[in-house]
């Protein structure tokens, strides 16, 4: 890993900019210096890569990046940059041509002088020795002057611009052999000078064969699918995936595509913006070599260290599918339709299968492309066990640990040359030093095919990076015009061949050795969690008429958290999981039955009441299950019930009580159509009371017949004591004699007067 940390160090310092790498030197405690100015044939000073940003005096020791007095006004100090025309690359009896920049940003003017144009007469070893020129200017042999060219004077603020020509028959660059070769710019201004540096490549007629893969992602993402606003901004004229193929097309790169962004598009049927449909329909007609990612470009490492069998895999995305969005086309009417025809019942939305959703076009292999230097020797045997390959970098090999370059094509694996790879992502960037990164690629090319000995090679463009929403946007993005100049300065370099990917792959494989790789405990864990829940998911989901729609969902949720860009924002991650993990919980409970836990039964009939929950976003449909422990109450054992999406009705269960009083206890259950129990049993206590309902109607009953029994007697006896009353005549003793003794006439006789 030096090499990569070196060259890590050494891109950060270029990107930071001259003055603020002069104040990152002075922190990492660097020295101030100063040094003479070269002659044509001294050793070269030792300043800044490509380009010293302070006046250099004799007698001091030159340091990366800083200036020779330091003091408040460094940012201020004058730079000289070197670029070679080509990338840097020269052909055989080709001139030699280049530009000088020339920046002062103080206020003070920088006085007249002589701009001197040197080529080393030895070139560089090895990739080691390119990385000790560009990093501190350390080089072997003495230099040869190629041009000198007067500069006039630069005002405070400005820069001037020197183009610089060396034909191909001039001393010192007549008949140079292959190789690489330091190059430097140096500009005496008064008593002081400041340098430039690069590298020019003398190709020769070896060429070795080369493919370049270009990723194409989209933002991580906790949902399964992008959603229709998401997709859009990024298909859109100046989103990053119609950046990225535009810059592609016309190349020869390999693209390593993401197919849930296809899977989005085609999710959305009709409701897709038309720039998605328009940037589907590009990729569907590129005529570049491909292959697909795991869905959401998961990291396919902690999958197989968790233990699992096969990576996982998409199950179904119909949960992100509207059915009014694949409405089945109206059927043509018929000529001479029938005199008494039924109208037709409405067709079932035509749903694209999952296979379809998914497709980026004919791939080229099966290729499984992991977190950079995540994967070690247990997950390429792993994978190629499954018949696929391992994308891996050369630092991840014994032999390329350090900074060596590794033919492609090893056993069950394709290694890409992370040096190579590494300076060309940075040159897809939009940044200041995008052409000295393609300078730099040139000569890591020209090392790379000479170290593998014509052996294919591979190059593989970092996945783009996406700042969270609520951050700041990069300072550098990849554009359509970075990318393709970093694609094309392989594709179209005099070193090196572009072939098709699947060249590499028919190569023979080579030695190679895949170092060990400490498993990432988070990660494993986080794989872990996913795959233990999805039998509670599934358990839930039987009760959903589809239920892909929630293990489908559940399923593209977690491929997406697994995904390689999240790597890069740890923290966010760790955010994510834990909703995740909230989410998971609330699904595996998210259907359920409430009951009261006591209920007075006072009538021989009453519904019983309790709540069937369904917290899922889709509707379900249950069967509700009552078992009485005992025979006092006569209970409908199985109600159907369908409940829809997010709500809690209440369902009334219909009893009636049997013979005598007492305590029941009804055991409630849930259990899904095809006979899954939900949750577990809930119990219910019920206090019968029913006889008492018989027995308050026979007292009502009774008490009214009293009262009417009574009230009929009552009329009876008071009619009678009245009649009675009337038939006794006054002065008549009780038993019917007459005042002077004589008899009366007999009782209930009357008189027609009485009448």
């Amino acid at each position: 890993m030096t090499h990569r940390r070196t060259a890590e160090a050494r891109s950060c310092l270029r990107r930071l900019g001259a003055p603020t790498a002069v104040l990152l030197a002075l922190l990492l405690g660097a020295q101030p210096a100063l040094a003479s100015v070269p002659d044509a044939t001294s050793e070269p000073s030792d300043a800044s890569r490509r380009h010293v940003t302070a006046p250099k005096e004799s007698g001091q020791e030159a340091r990366v990046g800083v200036p020779a007095d330091v003091d408040g006004d460094d940012d201020q100090a004058p730079a000289l940059s070197l670029l070679p025309a080509q990338q840097g690359v020269l052909g055989a009896g080709a001139a030699l041509n280049a530009t000088a920049t020339i920046a002062n940003p103080g206020a003070e003017a920088l006085p007249a002088g002589t701009l001197r144009l040197d080529i080393a007469r030895s070139a560089l070893g090895d990739r080691a020795a390119l990385d000790a020129w560009l990093t501190s200017g350390d080089a072997d042999g003495d230099f040869a002057t190629l041009q000198t060219a007067p500069v006039d004077e630069v005002g405070g603020g400005a820069s001037a611009t020197e183009e610089l020509s060396v034909a191909a028959d001039v001393a010192g660059l007549e008949g140079l052999a292959a190789g690489v070769y330091p190059l430097r710019a140096t500009l005496g201004a008064g008593a002081s000078a400041i340098e430039g540096r690069s590298v020019v490549v003398v190709a020769d007629g070896e060429r070795a064969p080369v493919s370049v893969i270009v990723p194409i992602t989209a933002p991580p993402t906790a949902a399964g699918l992008l959603t229709a606003d998401e997709i859009g901004t990024l298909t859109g004229p100046d989103g990053a995936l119609s950046q990225a193929l535009e810059a592609v097309a016309g190349t020869t790169a390999v693209l390593a595509v993401d197919p849930a962004i296809p899977a989005a598009i085609r999710a959305l049927g009709t409701a897709a913006p038309a720039a998605a449909l328009e940037w589907l329909e590009r990729l569907e007609e590129l005529p570049n070599e491909r292959f697909a990612l795991q869905f959401g470009d998961a990291d396919v490492t902690p999958q197989i260290q968790a233990g699992l069998a096969a990576p996982l895999a998409p199950t179904s995305l119909r949960a992100f599918e509207s059915g009014e969005n694949f409405a089945a086309p109206e059927p043509t009417p018929s000529a001479t339709p029938a005199a008494e025809e039924e109208p037709a019942a409405p067709d079932e939305p035509a749903y694209p299968s999952l296979e379809e959703l998914l497709s980026i076009g004919e791939e080229a292999a099966r290729v499984y492309w992991p977190a950079e230097g995540s994967a070690g020797p247990d997950v390429v045997s792993a994978l190629a066990v499954e018949g696929a390959t391992t994308l891996i970098p050369s630092t991840s090999t014994a032999e390329g640990a350090e900074g060596a370059a590794v033919p492609a094509r090893a056993e069950g694996a394709l290694v890409y040359d992370e040096a190579i790879s590494e300076v060309l992502s940075a040159a897809a960037l939009d940044q200041s030093a995008h052409e000295d990164d393609l300078v730099e690629a040139s000569a890591e090319l020209w090392f790379a095919a000479h170290e593998t000995g014509g052996a294919p090679l591979l190059v593989a463009l970092d996945r783009p990076a996406y700042p969270a929403d609520d951050a700041e946007a990069p300072t550098a993005i990849r554009t359509e015009e970075s990318l393709r100049d970093a694609i094309e300065s392989v594709t179209r370099n005099a070193s090196v061949e572009a072939v098709p990917l699947t060249d590499v792959l028919e190569a023979e494989a080579q030695p190679v050795t895949v170092s060990e790789v400490a498993a990432e405990p988070e990660r494993t864990a986080a794989v872990s969690a996913f795959t233990a829940a999805e039998p509670g998911l599934a358990h839930m989901a039987s009760a959903l008429d589809e239920p892909e729609l929630l293990t489908g969902q559940a399923r593209a949720e977690a491929l997406q958290l697994l995904g390689v860009g999240w790597t890069d924002d740890p923290d966010r991650w760790r955010e994510a999981i834990g909703a995740h993990a909230e989410l998971t919980a609330q699904r595996v409970d998210g259907i359920g039955v409430t009951v009261s836990d006591q209920v007075q039964l006072l009538s021989a009939e009453a519904p019983l009441p309790v709540w069937v929950r369904n917290s899922l976003a889709w509707p379900i449909t249950v069967v509700l299950e009552v078992q009485p422990d005992n025979v006092r109450l006569d209970v409908q054992e199985r109600i159907e019930v369908q409940v829809p999406a997010g709500s809690n009705p209440r369902v009334e269960i219909p009893v009636e009580a049997r013979v005598g009083s007492g305590e029941v206890q009804l055991a409630v259950s849930l259990f899904t159509a095809s006979g899954e129990q939900i949750g577990g049993v809930q119990t219910m206590d019920v206090t019968v009371r029913a006889e008492w309902e018989r027995i308050g109607i026979a007292v009502l009953v009774a008490i009214i017949v009293l009262l009417v029994v009574g009230g009929v007697i009552r009329t009876v006896l008071r009619r009678r004591r009245r009649m009675a009353e009337r038939a006794t005549p006054d002065g008549a003793d009780a038993d019917g004699a007459t005042a002077d003794g004589a008899d009366g006439p007999p009782a209930g006789e009357r008189d027609a007067s009485d009448d």
